[in-house]
């Protein structure tokens, strides 16, 4: 009876500390996991959300139609300007609050009002430009980055813009937003997560930003 009860015990013990350790293996891989997602953090498509303002007293329930002011492009990317403001004004289309001018319709009365720069507009030129295109606000923005940004021997697609609702009256800015996104690196070969072109980076970071807008 006193060796079955010796067996026993040692048996006890055995499993006491191969539990012990499997705990300190579970908790070590937790942290290892934890280190690399703080590491690999910037690398996150979409890393953190849009910084975005609404004017406290803006009811937008007015605004039925509004034209997109050509963006203006801060990149070396040719024609960045043109993408973004597309996936801005299909985006707004989507949604199905505004409506939006057709871009052709814009730039001529815009030129013709004697707009000279892009990614803003003055409020002479909003003032008379809105009555002719019969819209309550102007949508304008920026394109800071659009394309392949390279860190040490990495490569990934970033966007990054700044986006205004400017009512077309009262030159108030109604709402406002910038937003950074960027694709992944080594992360597609660590949690085999596939890597965004600039396109999709750019339609889910105009997404995000009117979500600040329209909830």
């Amino acid at each position: 009876m006193l060796g079955f009860n010796s067996g026993t015990g040692q048996s006890a013990e055995r499993m006491a500390h191969g539990a012990w350790r499997r705990r300190n293996q579970s908790l070590m891989l937790c942290a290892m996991r934890y280190a690399l997602c703080v590491f690999f953090l910037p690398f996150f498509s979409g890393c953190g959300g849009p910084l975005s303002y609404i004017h406290p007293t803006a009811d937008l329930t007015y605004i039925k139609t509004v034209a997109i002011v050509p963006f203006e492009n801060l990149t070396q990317q040719k024609g960045a300007e043109g993408k973004v403001m597309n996936v801005a004004a299909t985006e707004v289309l989507k949604r199905g609050v505004f409506d939006v001018v057709e871009s052709g319709e814009v730039a001529k009365v815009l030129k013709e009002e004697g707009f000279k720069s892009p990614g803003s507009i003055s409020k002479r030129v909003a003032e008379r430009a809105a009555k002719r295109l019969n819209v309550q606000a102007f949508i304008v923005g920026s394109v800071e980055e659009y394309g392949v940004s390279r860190t040490g021997g990495s490569s990934y697609p970033e966007v990054s813009v700044s986006l205004r609702l400017i009512d077309a009256k009262s030159y108030t800015i109604l709402w406002e937003a910038s937003h950074s996104v960027k694709g992944t690196t080594v992360l597609d070969r660590l949690f085999g997560i596939s890597k965004k072109s600039t396109s999709d980076l750019a339609k889910e970071l105009v997404d995000e930003m009117f979500d600040t807008l329209f909830g």
